[in-house]
């Protein structure tokens, strides 16, 4: 069966929390909407009392959140829920990056105004590296937010485009991640696990004739599956 929408959101990260006045955090990202009016300081129907959120890692500019729907099939239902700040940063990014700017932007100053400095590092970022600047590492994670919006990353891998490797520039910090476990990356960020090469054939009349009528193998592509996508095909 293809995957409707609530499904592709129940296969997401999930987390459990209380609504506050200020909305939800997660990982110094708020979530507000006034769809959270009702539930803001009031206890779930689950026995924890928590209130259970989705999130997306390859798109965290908004959440899902479970409420109550009495009059659904369900009894629940699934409400976006966007972060404060995604009207400031238009562009599409990943957890990966907002990890990589997390690192790098220290906090002098309260909370709220830390999120919001975070938020102009990450724009900054994103920008300057679609203008082609900024070190390796910086265009390694916007190409990984470009990839992630541009071929719908979830889970999983199918087919897809063959990246182009880049090629490191002269005194620019190599990317180095320890998640990468040493290998390559690709243009886009995506690691390069494209199976070696074949041995060559022999040069016996079998084997001529062989290549004559056999097309010649396709080297595999690999890009990320999105069921979301797929129950759209369907």
């Amino acid at each position: 069966m293809p995957l409707g929408r609530e499904d592709y959101i129940e296969l997401m990260p999930v987390k459990r929390q209380k609504i506050n006045d200020y909305g939800i955090r997660i990982d110094y990202r708020t979530y507000d909407h006034k769809v959270l009016n009702p539930y803001r300081g009031e206890s779930s129907p689950a026995a924890d009392g928590l209130w259970e959120f989705h999130y997306n890692p390859h798109a965290p500019g908004q959440v899902w959140v479970r409420l109550p729907k009495p009059d659904q099939p369900r009894g629940y239902g699934w409400e976006a829920v966007p972060w404060i700040h995604h009207t400031l940063v238009s562009t599409p990014f990943t957890d990966f990056a907002w990890q990589h700017i997390k690192r790098t932007v220290a906090r002098r100053t309260d909370r709220a105004q830390h999120e919001h400095d975070l938020a102009l590092a990450l724009r900054d970022l994103l920008e300057r590296a679609a203008a082609g600047h900024g070190t390796r590492r910086e265009k390694v994670v916007a190409a990984r937010a470009r990839t992630a919006a541009t071929e719908g990353a979830v889970w999983g891998v199918l087919y897809g485009r063959q990246p182009e490797a880049e090629a490191d520039e002269p005194g620019e910090e190599v990317f180095d991640d320890s998640e990468d476990d040493g290998a390559p990356l690709a243009d886009n960020g995506a690691l390069s696990i494209w199976p070696a090469e074949p041995p060559p054939q022999s040069d016996s009349t079998d084997c001529a004739v062989q290549e004559a009528v056999l097309p010649a193998p396709r080297r595999p592509q690999v890009t990320v599956y999105d069921p979301f996508e797929e129950s759209l095909r369907w």
